[in-house]
């Protein structure tokens, strides 16, 4: 990468992710060799453009040979194929920068959970899928079976084991969780972590344990977190959250009985009415403004249809 890359925001429309293409050894060697766009991660940091405009960035590569592990992501609207890479090696942001031949006045890596601009649904599904997947490949390095190292196949969507006496195939990892907004007539039931800024409550979540239904989840984390058991549950959406690999699954449910009682992992948690509800909705835009994250829409959602 010996020239100054052009920078490139992201594209408006989805790309098409054109994964029967991921074993064409040849077509992906094609496409490394067109000048493609690469989505460069440092530390689980996006690369931004600087000034008012603060945009997420591809940098179009003449020398693509020369990144190190390649993750092909797909094709825009125009045929442009989109790659991940991680900049692993850096141990400042300024190397990292110089790496790729730009600077702090430039461009910058900022987390998505600091990112103070706004994003698409396009953006910030790209940004997410190549968050997750450099990161799953820095922690995919050995095959937990034999812990020889391992290497990347399918255009990076498979981690294969090098002992050929194991051969493991390791695929990317995502880990379901519930996310539930409670309710019983004029109010719902909110939560708030001992680290979340002052004042700031959400939803209820949970992981998913092995061998459970996602409504059973749902019933035991809200037990588990408020004491209060839940009926008539009720899917309404998912988010992926590559924070680091999750994907969330969100649903409504109606409380049915049983006195609030914090849970270990909560600070408080009590019953909001659809006006503080309404007034809370403020502050969570505040918080991820970018992201409109799945707890923001179903207590607005809830709120739009109490009125």
């Amino acid at each position: 990468m010996s020239k100054l890359p052009a920078c490139h925001f992201l594209p408006s429309e989805s790309i098409e992710r054109e994964a029967q293409r991921r074993g064409d050894g040849e077509w992906l060697g094609r496409q490394l060799a067109n000048s493609p766009r690469f989505i460069f991660v440092w530390r689980g940091n996006n690369l931004f453009s600087v000034g008012p405009e603060k945009r997420p960035l591809a940098l179009e590569l003449s020398e693509a040979d020369k990144v190190i592990g390649p993750i092909f992501l797909g094709l825009d609207g125009q045929g442009t194929s989109f790659f991940a890479a991680n900049l692993s090696g850096p141990q400042s942001e300024e190397d990292a920068l110089a790496l790729l031949h730009l600077n702090a006045k430039m461009a910058r890596f900022i987390s998505l959970r600091h990112f103070d601009g706004m994003l698409s649904s396009e953006e910030r599904s790209l940004l997410f899928y190549s968050r997750s997947l450099t990161h799953w490949h820095e922690e995919q390095k050995f095959c937990h079976r034999c812990a020889h190292p391992t290497l990347p196949e399918e255009g990076g969507h498979i981690m294969a084991c090098a002992n050929p006496d194991c051969a493991t195939k390791h695929f990317p990892r995502t880990d379901p969780a519930t996310i539930m907004l409670v309710h019983s007539q004029d109010v719902c039931l909110l939560g708030r972590q001992a680290s979340w800024p002052k004042g700031m409550y959400s939803t209820l979540a949970g992981f998913v344990e092995p061998g459970e239904k996602l409504e059973d989840a749902v019933f035991r984390e809200v037990k588990e977190e408020s004491g209060i058991e839940v009926r008539n549950i009720r899917y309404f959406g998912s988010q992926s959250w590559p924070f680091p690999q999750s994907l969330m699954l969100g649903f409504f449910a109606e409380a049915d009985a049983g006195q609030i009682t914090c849970g270990a992992e909560l600070e408080d948690v009590r019953w909001f009415h659809v006006s503080e509800a309404r007034e809370l909705l403020v502050k969570l835009a505040s918080r991820f403004p970018h992201l409109d994250t799945i707890a923001r829409r179903l207590i607005r959602h809830w709120v739009e249809e109490s009125v």
